[in-house]
């Protein structure tokens, strides 16, 4: 089954390029089955960035039901994809207030105060001593540098 690694519902640079680059970080750690997507349509700045580093768009989930997910930069249900049972969320990596949301499982959830989701992603790549490709710290400098 395929784990959504996924942003928020008004996808910004470091909603979209987060879940691009934590399911890479996820599949460079051997979950094959894990994905980017996106929760709505992909802003300008978004596309110009995914355009110039040559990584491909992040699939659109606009409904997730039955879907197992990552969030990334949120962790709050009225900002989630659309129909997600919170028993499917597996992992929050935000930079955000923490939004009440429960869960009835623990879950991991790692929450920063720090400029960008981006940023938390480029640390765990370092920690896992994972190599960060050129394409990838491009996604994640830009993704520090517009939030």
């Amino acid at each position: 089954d395929k784990i959504y690694v996924v942003g928020h519902k008004s996808p910004d640079t470091d909603s979209v390029t987060s879940a691009i680059a934590y399911a890479n970080l996820k599949n460079a750690l051997g979950m094959k089955e894990v994905i980017p997507a996106a929760a709505g349509d992909i802003n300008g700045e978004t596309k110009f960035l995914l355009d110039y580093f040559k990584v491909p768009y992040p699939e659109k989930l606009t409904d997730a039901t039955d879907k197992k997910v990552i969030l990334v930069d949120h962790n709050e249900m009225a900002q989630a994809v659309d129909k997600l049972n919170v028993e499917n969320i597996l992992e929050i990596v935000d930079h955000h207030k923490i939004g009440g949301l429960a869960t009835g499982k623990p879950i991991f959830f790692l929450n920063e105060p720090v400029g960008a989701t981006g940023g938390i992603i480029a640390n765990l790549y370092e920690q896992n001593n994972i190599a960060i490709s050129k394409q990838m710290a491009g996604l994640m400098m830009s993704a520090i540098l517009s939030d």
